[in-house]
This record gives structure tokens, sequence and C-alpha cells, in this order.
């Protein structure tokens, strides 16, 4: 074994514990190089394909505007740019650059040769280096392209790239489209670490850019909004998304690897302390496009470099209702309980048990519960039904009786996010007693089966693209741990499956979506959930949760 993976493997056992370390050092929760280069060589379009798709005549033929900013650019690289986009098997396009460094003679010859091999190839020369934001907007003077895409100096389109944009065009009439994307080594020879996207997902888009490469829209719609902004530089694409998304009508995402991202020292991709600037700029540009959105927020920056949190205001705490169906013989949860009630503050917060094995009332450490007796046959959906009835506050907080520990500020965190006007549901992540994910949000296969997202991974393993530790929107969350409004359940109850198994929490969260709201996964909302483990692994997740 070599002495840097040693090396490695104590750093991330002090930092992650036993557990995530190893999960990480194995890439637990990420895809494997040696597997997607195998994935990619077998998905990859065949040469068959691509004659098609030069053949291929849309009923729209849009003219797509590349914006190239170049700075001495290392001549392979720059002849690699040229040339994916050269080969392009939909040939309707327009390579605009700004040469922000017209003096260096080679990458000036190499331009021109380009030029005199393809018309469609434009520079326009920037004497004084402008910062990159300003060198874009003078590639953006020259496109006359109907559709503006962004491609960086010494990366790669796939060669069906502008193909399956203007197939989307065509399809959905899309006013932004983006795609999924990969990297490349320095020699291009090696495809590794591929970013398999979401739709468009805001929430995710203000914890990072992931939408990042390859970005489109409609030339109207850049240009309307007054093309790049120069104090975001590095940051610059990320404000030009929010922007863009801010105001369009149709989103749509490419289920395509179509923009290989090239990997070299000074690359954002690989060292990302070379660019910390950046990151600076990237809490900027959330911060303004908060305040566009009218939202209330602090953004904070994480321990990973290019994440942030948005912490939303609360302008005035709501009363909150807690419930919690027990349909066995297992104890309410105490400590949890007045852990809610302390935080939050006792005279905030509501406490409803319905109780399948009721006993008589329950009250503790001055909390008063308000215990419904449930004598008919167990049923979760009715019980909870029941339960929700019975409360007196528009703010809902459906509680696991299993949950045995929370962190701080976790009903701050549930009621923050649940006050947005465009959230429907609020989940948070939980914990198997033995510092394993339980659930952090669920997912639906095109199947139609259902999956835990991050299921079993341990608690500070980031997982894959490091959206374990990402604020997003999901497709469902479970009712282990959810927060919605009141006056939303009653608008959706009716119909609901007296099924208790995740099946219902996705029909519940299928008819969310359905009034145009997001469900929301939060990681800074944990709890730990009861679990039949010896005692040290007990007392060693509970230690590990942030005070």
């Amino acid at each position: 074994m070599k002495k840097g993976i040693i090396k490695k493997g104590i750093q991330f056992y002090k930092r992650y514990g036993i557990l995530g370390g190893i999960a990480t050092l194995t890439g637990q929760g990420q895809i494997k190089d040696k597997n997607y280069a195998a994935w990619y060589e077998k998905n990859k379009v065949s040469e068959e394909e691509l004659t098609k798709q030069r053949n291929k005549e849309f009923p729209y033929m849009p003219l797509f505007s590349i914006l190239v900013p170049v700075y001495n650019t290392p001549i392979p690289y720059l002849r690699e740019m040229l040339d994916s986009v050269r080969n392009q098997t939909y040939q309707k396009w327009q390579l605009c650059i700004a040469n922000a460094n017209p003096e260096n003679e080679e990458v000036a010859r190499i331009l021109n040769q380009y030029i005199e091999m393809d018309k469609r190839i434009q520079v326009v020369n920037v004497p004084e280096n402008l910062g990159i934001a300003q060198n874009t907007n003078k590639a953006l003077s020259i496109a006359k392209g109907d559709y503006i895409g962004l491609l960086d100096h010494d990366d790669m389109l796939a060669t069906d790239a502008l193909f399956e944009a203007a197939k989307t065009v065509n399809d959905e009439n899309a006013d932004v489209i983006y795609t999924d994307e990969d990297k490349i080594t320095m020699s291009g020879e090696k495809h590794f670490q591929p970013n398999f996207k979401p739709e468009f997902n805001l929430d995710m888009l203000r914890s990072n850019n992931y939408i990042c490469h390859f970005f489109i829209a409609k030339a109207s719609l850049m240009k309307e909004i007054g093309g790049f902004r120069g104090e975001y530089n590095g940051a610059q694409d990320y404000d030009m998304i929010f922007r863009c998304t801010e105001r369009a009508d149709n989103i749509v995402r490419i289920p395509k690897v179509l923009y290989h991202w090239r990997m070299h020292e000074q690359s954002t991709a690989e060292n990302p302390e070379s660019k910390r600037y950046a990151f600076d700029a990237g809490k900027k540009v959330i911060e303004d496009h908060l305040k566009r959105c009218g939202e209330s927020a602090e953004v904070q920056m994480t321990e990973y470099p290019g994440f942030y949190r948005v912490k939303y205001a609360i302008k005035e705490k709501p009363r909150v209702s807690v419930v919690i169906v027990k349909e066995t013989k297992n104890m309410i949860p105490k400590d949890t309980l007045i852990k809610i009630a302390d935080d939050y503050g006792r005279d905030r917060v509501e406490f409803c048990v319905v109780d399948g094995n009721y006993k008589g009332d329950i009250e503790f450490d001055g909390i008063s519960i308000n215990t419904l007796p449930w004598k008919k046959k167990c049923n979760n959906t009715e019980m909870l039904n029941y339960g929700i009835e019975k409360t007196k506050n528009e703010y809902i907080l459906v509680l696991s009786s299993y949950i045995i520990k929370v962190s701080d500020n976790y009903i701050e965190t549930f009621v923050s996010n649940t006050m947005r006007k465009n959230v429907g549901a609020v989940g948070g992540k939980m914990y198997f007693s033995n510092g394993t994910i339980k659930h952090a949000g669920l997912f639906i296969k095109k199947d139609g089966t259902i999956a835990e997202e991050f299921n079993k991974l341990p608690r500070l393993c980031v997982g894959y693209m490091n959206r374990q530790s990402m604020q997003q929107n999901m497709q469902a969350i479970t009712f282990d741990d959810i927060m919605f409004k009141k006056s939303l359940w009653k608008k959706i109850k009716n119909g609901i499956s007296k099924s208790k198994s995740l099946q219902r929490d996705v029909e519940i969260c299928t008819k969310i979506r359905g009034n145009d709201l997001l469900l929301v996964y939060t990681p800074w909302a944990e709890s730990v959930a009861r679990k039949e483990v010896i005692i040290s692994q007990i007392i060693k997740v509970l230690e590990g949760l942030p005070n």
C-alpha cells in the first residue's frame, strides 16, 4: 500500500471515524472512475448515429453562438477546444472568441489558422485583459445566435452536444438548457468523475453551482439581463445561471454527458484553494439572487469550497405543533421533546401524541403532552390524520417516536424553510444509532420503486458529488421527520392510501409537488433514531452530533 494512501487513511479516520474514513477512501457513494470509464465507452454515440445526426434537419434550426474567453491558453488545449466545436454534428453554430492577450503570438497564430479554415469562428481582440466577465461580454457582443452557450478555453464539447441542444429546443422550446458533464485528464485521454445532474433544483443551486457546464440560454434572455457582471469574476457564470433561471419559463436538463471539463494543476476542479476568490464571489452571487427573489437569508460558506448553506430568516416565530404517532409500547422520546421545547420556546410548541397503547396522560419536566388515545386498530395514516386534526397550530412537525436525539436549532431549521412561499414540506437527515444514515430524502426510480437517498452511508460521508451535505429539493421525503402547513394537509389528505410504507409517503409528496410546491431536504436538521445496537455505538453517535 502506498504511503500516501496510509496518510490519507489516518487523516480520514481523525475526521470521519472508522465508517466515514472507509467510505471516503473507497469512494462509497461515488461512481468509481474505472466503472465510469467503461460506462462512457459503452454509452458514447456510435459513428453510425453521428452520421445520422449530420444529415438531420430540424423544423427549427437555431443558430448557437458559443462564447469562449481566451487568455494564454496552452496550444494543445486550444486546438482540442476548437476542434471539438468544428466537429459538431449540428453545423449551425458560431464560435465567438475573445482573445485577452493578442500579443501572445502563438495563440494568435493558431486562432488565425482556424479562422482561415472556418469562417464560423470569429475573434475579437481585447488589448488589455479586462477580467473573465468583461472578456466574455466582448465575445457576447459579436454573437448573432438564437442561443448562447458557454465554453471554457481548455475544455471540450462532446461531438453531439449542439445536436442534442437543437433537438431539445425543437422538442421543448427551452429557454435554458444544461447537460451532464465529466472531467478529462490533461491529455484528454481519460474520462472520470461524471456529474449526472438532477432536473432543475433550486435549493441545490443555492447550495452549489451544480449546473456549471454545458450551459445554454436564449440570446434574447442573456442580453436582456445585461450580460456578465465583473463584480462576480470567478463566479460570473454562476451569477448568469441564476439570473437566466430566475426569468426562464422552461429550464431543461439534457441527461447526457456532453461537456468535458479539463483538470490541470490550476483548475478549480483539482485545487479549490487556488481560486478562493471564486468561492467568495459565489457567496455574493447567492446573496444577490436571494435579494432579487425577496428572500431574507444569510449565506454561509461550508467546510467544502464552493458549497454553501442558506439560513432563511424567521421574522416572527410561529407556534409549532409536534405530532407523534405511537403505535406500540415504545416510550415517548422524553429527552427529544425537552430539547425541542427548550430550544424553540416552551410556549411556542404543542406536543400531540396519538397513543395506540394508551396507559394514561403523559407529562414530564413541566411539559404538557396532549395525549390522544387511539382505541381502534392501529393504522399509521389514520392516526396521523387524527393527530393533525387535533392540533392548534398552522405549522406541523411529524416526528417519529423512535427519535432519541436532535441537533441544535432543529425546529428553527424546519420552520425557516417551511415559511418560504414556494415550499410545501421539509425533511431532515436521520441516522441510525450506529451513525449511518437512515434517510436523507427519497428517490423514485424509473421503474417506480423507491430508494432512500444515501441510506447506510456514514454520517460524515458527503455522498455523490457532495449531495448528502447539500440542502436540495427531493422527489419525496419520509414522514419520520417532516414539517408542512396544516392548511396544505387539509388540501391534500383526501384519497391518501392507508399504507404506512414509504409508498404512502411518496403518494403524499407527489400531491404536494402537484401543487407546484417544493419538497426540501435539509442536512442541517439532524436526528438519531433508536436501534438495537451496543451502548458504546449510541454514545459515539450522540457525542458526534453538533451542539
